[in-house]
């Protein structure tokens, strides 16, 4: 069923506008009767469609449920910005994988200028990933930071998973066993360059220990979507009920 994320229900009845309508009547050919899903706030509306025109689409509502298919652990991905698209593919895959808060921020070793990093692109791909696998929020690409401001945040946390393809005592398994219901995880993944051992160093100051993920260094994008899964399926997210 399609699915769409709105923020102006009222009175049993929503009008859809701009690209909400043009993606819903024209590219998902859309017609008076079909049955939608809109959501807001966490809730699934399930609607149908009473009103077309050039402009907008109107529904009614028929009935609604909150939506349960978000995680109940709260993980936020620091990623340095990356070249090209590989930034959507982190957002889209990342997205859909559960990820709660995108904090993309600068390094010494990126490759990719800050004001290349496309915010309002990566947005609608979230947005595209979210309604895709049926998520009940939307996570939010925040605005790029410094590595120092990134370090301070630390402490917000209740897991800090670090990979760092110098660390070699520490594997993945053993910092994020443990995960309950309700945890706040940082995930923090550097650049195709990596991180300085300066950055390192100031990220062990803040107390967060490197981990490392095995013999084969992963492309950037490949580490992102690689660790979230593993804590996803360490935190018991990977179950129906």
């Amino acid at each position: 069923m399609k699915k769409i994320f709105v923020d102006n229900i009222n009175d049993g009845v929503c009008t859809l506008t701009g690209d909400n309508h043009n993606h819903l009547s024209t590219v998902l050919r859309a017609r008076i009767g079909d049955t939608v899903v809109l959501c807001q706030n966490a809730v699934d509306y399930e609607c149908v469609i009473e009103k077309i025109t050039k402009n907008e689409t109107v529904l009614r509502i028929i009935s609604s449920e909150k939506c349960e298919s978000d995680a109940d652990i709260f993980v936020t991905l620091y990623f340095a910005i990356l070249k090209g698209d590989k930034n959507e593919t982190v957002v889209q895959k990342c997205t859909e994988l559960g990820v709660k808060d995108f904090r993309p921020f600068v390094s010494a070793n990126c490759e990719c200028r800050p004001e290349k990093l496309k915010c309002e692109r990566l947005n609608k791909i979230i947005t595209e990933a979210a309604q895709q696998c049926g998520r009940g929020t939307l996570p939010k690409i925040n605005k790029i930071s410094t590595f120092a401001e990134i370090v301070n945040e630390t402490n917000n946390f209740d897991i800090v998973v670090f990979p760092y393809e110098r660390a070699v005592d520490i594997p993945l398994k053993e910092v994020i066993t443990g995960i309950n219901k309700g945890s706040k995880i940082a995930v923090i993944i550097g650049s195709e360059g990596g991180f300085t051992k300066q950055e390192a160093e100031m990220l062990s100051d803040k107390g967060v220990k490197p981990v490392t993920l095995g013999k084969r260094i992963l492309r950037a994008e490949t580490a992102s979507v690689a660790v979230v899964s593993a804590i996803m399926y360490e935190g018991d997210q990977w179950k129906i009920n």
